[in-house]
């Protein structure tokens, strides 16, 4: 795949985000990370930021879907925590960290991130 250096950043971009995003729950569900941790952590991401600079790009490419995917299951994910948590519990957010990972190896096996180590 033909990928210009704004679609390279893009990606490494949504990646890093989701990657961080896996790495916060994981810790919830190892209990090393408290409700209030992950919710600054989420915030910190800025996933908002995010959605509004790529989305439309997202949108546009088939090949992106998964980079969409991603990036919706965080955004929900930091705008719902409260009342999920609220409503299903903290264990529910291990369906999430499973969606994410999920999407994360789609897009590792997509765009050959392998090879961009240094960006991600």
């Amino acid at each position: 795949m033909d990928l210009t250096q704004s679609d390279r950043q893009m990606i490494a971009d949504v990646t890093r985000m989701g990657i961080r995003t896996a790495v916060l729950l994981r810790g919830v569900m190892l209990q090393k990370v408290d409700g209030e941790t992950l919710k600054w952590g989420l915030s910190e991401l800025a996933v908002s930021d995010l959605m509004n600079k790529y989305f439309p790009f997202l949108v546009d490419k088939t090949e992106y879907v998964n980079l969409l995917n991603l990036l919706f299951l965080v955004y929900s994910l930091d705008g719902q925590l409260d009342y999920q948590i609220t409503e299903y519990g903290i264990d529910s957010l291990k369906d999430d960290l499973e969606e994410i990972n999920f999407s994360l190896r789609q897009i590792g096996d997509t765009f050959d991130l392998p090879q961009w180590e240094a960006v991600v």
